[in-house]
């Protein structure tokens, strides 16, 4: 709730004391963390806790709730986040500043946020509530401070970075394990072409969730 309610707050903030663009831009790079926030339950509480100890849940019909769960959370975030996008988008259209590459940058940033929501939801049948959303945070922190370290070497993937151009397959190995960690990258036009990279990672996050449910059980 406390998320929901921060981020219009900073984008009024950002669009009348700054500019449009730079508002527009703070919410496309921002709101797949809500997302992330949004998923901080685990499936590994609710099993430990006994809250699925009831009959309507036996015979794995816990496995259906806890994906549905995941679905509807996501949904509902995703309507949350296409409600600011339609807001920030009059008010665009309002001042003439509005650029239709923004729907294909809020696509982006939707796929971004699923990545988010899959993969803290995958976390969340091993750790514990919160756990899951700090892992990722702490991964993040990792990538940053990497990603600081090869900016002092001979790297060059800052360049990389910087012209959008990966002509070899360790620059290119590096920017997947980049967007693994900062999916956000996607709504920025010279990493669109790192989606398939995002939605990959997606996929194994649920294929890997389902895979840990398959083997849990709740205690009857």
């Amino acid at each position: 709730m406390a998320a929901g309610l921060a981020l219009p707050a900073l984008l009024a903030w950002l669009g009348f004391r700054d500019s449009y663009e730079t508002m527009a831009g703070a919410f496309l790079l921002l709101f797949p963390y809500v997302f992330l926030l949004g998923s901080r339950d685990a499936a590994l509480d609710e099993l430990d806790s006994g809250a699925l100890e009831n009959v309507l849940f036996l015979d794995g019909r816990f496995r259906t709730y806890l994906r549905q769960k995941v679905l509807c959370l996501t949904a509902a975030t995703g309507a949350y986040a296409l409600g600011l996008f339609i807001l920030i988008s009059l008010w665009g259209l309002a001042a003439g500043r509005f650029r239709p590459v923004m729907i294909l940058q809020f696509v982006m940033g939707l796929l971004a946020g699923a990545y988010y929501a899959g993969a803290a939801a995958a976390l969340g049948v091993f750790l514990r509530s919160g756990a899951n959303v700090m892992a990722l945070l702490v991964a993040q922190a990792g990538a940053a401070a990497a990603l600081l370290a090869s900016a002092a070497g001979r790297s060059g993937f800052i360049d990389n970075l910087t012209s959008g151009r990966f002509p070899d397959a360790a620059s290119r190995l590096r920017l997947s394990a980049l967007l693994a960690a900062f999916p956000n990258l996607i709504v920025l036009g010279s990493f669109f072409r790192g989606a398939p990279v995002v939605a990959a990672g997606l996929v194994l996050a649920l294929l890997a969730r389902r895979l840990r449910l398959r083997r849990l059980e709740v205690r009857r």
